[in-house]
């Protein structure tokens, strides 16, 4: 499971969907942007069932992120895959986080997210166009420099899939994104 972990973690890229206006800045404070921290978020749902920032998963994502400060795109909101796990109900998902780098806070954001392997000149999916909703009664409004977490399932075929995957073979879209700035 770890290798899966360091597998999906460097061999799928970084997917962002850019959303703003990029404002003239001078390259210092770019710099300055890209070295600040991300910081783990609690979903809302977590919250409301009494989970916490000391929960193992959201220390283990805040080792992660604190490991990577450059981690997600400057200016945007990004998503980066983490590991295939297994659920408490026997379901496998594939867990990821969300980071914004915006300068205001996100909610309700949606997007199509397509992941697979290349083999003899097609593709074998994962996920063909996977509608992700991360709504606000669910993760709830994602502050700057924050990360959440969400998970897609993965059928059994998909999981050996992404075990096959490697920098090579991989295709990875993320498509008509959508989210709400908070004023």
């Amino acid at each position: 499971m770890r290798n899966l972990l360091i597998i999906l973690f460097f061999a799928i890229m970084l997917v962002g969907c850019n959303v703003t206006n990029k404002s003239e800045e001078g390259g210092s404070m770019e710099m300055e942007k890209e070295k600040q921290a991300v910081a783990m978020q609690l979903l809302k749902a977590d919250e409301a069932n009494g989970v916490t920032l000391e929960d193992e998963m959201y220390q283990q994502l805040a080792g992660l992120v604190e490991a990577n400060p450059d981690i997600g795109v400057t200016d945007d909101f990004s998503i980066h895959p983490i590991d295939l796990v297994d659920t408490k109900a026997g379901e496998s998902v594939l867990l990821f986080i969300g980071i914004n780098r915006l300068e205001k806070p996100i909610k309700n954001i949606k997007f199509e997210y397509t992941t697979g392997v290349k083999t003899n000149g097609s593709v074998d999916y994962v996920f063909d166009r996977e509608e992700v909703s991360l709504s606000e009664s669910f993760a709830g409004v994602i502050q700057p420099g924050h990360a959440i977490p969400f998970t897609i399932p993965v059928t059994e075929e998909g999981g050996a899939l992404l075990q096959l995957m490697t920098e090579e073979n991989k295709v990875v879209k993320l498509e008509n994104a959508t989210f709400e700035l908070e004023e």
